[in-house]
């Protein structure tokens, strides 16, 4: 027996969402919904929504139903997007600077303990 009600969306979806909204939402210093509405806008949301709506029957009409109306944006917000960022409250947006810092803090930890020596040494081949 399968699951009754609504498909679920998948993570990935539900993170990228959450995660371009609080970015928007502090880049831009505007509320979460003025951030949906200005993710709505971008080139690439015709393709996330696709993938959101995946799992409905007549995905095509959905979608184009989205990006027609602000008025089922809205309602979509209301009904979805706040949950979905809800989900993820403790998410932390990087600057480029930060995001340049953790990857040196990430690599700097590679090179500590009996675990970094492993690449340095060199066997020599016995033929």
């Amino acid at each position: 027996m399968g699951n009754i009600g609504q498909p679920k969306i998948t993570f990935y979806i539900k993170f990228v969402i959450a995660y371009k909204v609080i970015q928007y939402q502090k880049r831009y210093n505007i509320t979460p919904r003025a951030a949906w509405l200005k993710l709505t806008n971008h080139k690439a949301f015709k393709q996330l929504m696709l993938e959101h709506f995946k799992n409905k029957a007549y995905t095509q009409h959905w979608v184009n139903n989205i990006l027609e109306s602000i008025d089922v944006r809205r309602t979509f917000y209301k009904n979805h997007i706040r949950e979905i960022i809800e989900q993820f409250p403790s998410l932390k947006i990087y600057t480029a600077k930060e995001y340049k810092d953790y990857l040196a803090k990430i690599k700097a930890r590679k090179t500590m303990g009996l675990g970094s020596l492993r690449n340095t040494i060199k066997r020599v081949r016995k033929s």
